[in-house]
């Protein structure tokens, strides 16, 4: 009986996590197994990634290799000391060259180490939809999706 009170405690507690906290868990298990590196780039992709079935390959080696650039930053960082910080709580002067182009700004985090940006991450589906913020000229910048 005990176990079955103890079992449903915690599985509300675990079903009542906000979307914000419930996403922030979601990248840091991505840094994580990123930062370990104990897992292959196309095993981080297919886990952590939402990926288009029409993907090409091109695109996925491109995904592999920013996968191995980002392991390589973090290897010298404390994955303690990673702020991870949803859109809405960053400066205004931060986010004003961001064009959302319709994507949620709620699902938007910036991860930060010792006050310097370090990646930008996109959620939907409850899986990174984007780690690539890039320039879109006209001096904004947009999260390209996978």
């Amino acid at each position: 009986m005990l176990f079955i009170i103890l079992n449903t405690f915690l599985f509300a507690q675990t079903n009542s996590q906000t979307p914000v906290a419930k996403d922030i868990e979601n990248i840091k298990n991505f840094i994580r197994d990123v930062a370990v590196g104990e897992m292959h780039p196309d095993v981080i992709l297919s886990q952590h990634v939402l990926l288009s079935d029409s993907l090409d390959d091109g695109m996925y080696d491109y995904l592999e290799a920013s996968i191995a650039e980002i392991q390589l930053n973090l290897s010298t960082k404390n994955p303690a000391e990673i702020q991870y910080i949803p859109f809405h709580q960053l400066p205004r002067k931060e986010t004003r060259d961001i064009d959302p182009e319709g994507k949620s700004t709620e699902q938007m985090y910036f991860l930060k180490y010792r006050g310097r940006q370090l990646l930008a991450v996109y959620i939907e589906q409850d899986k990174i939809a984007s780690f690539t913020l890039v320039s879109k000229g006209h001096k904004t910048a947009h999260f390209v999706t996978y």
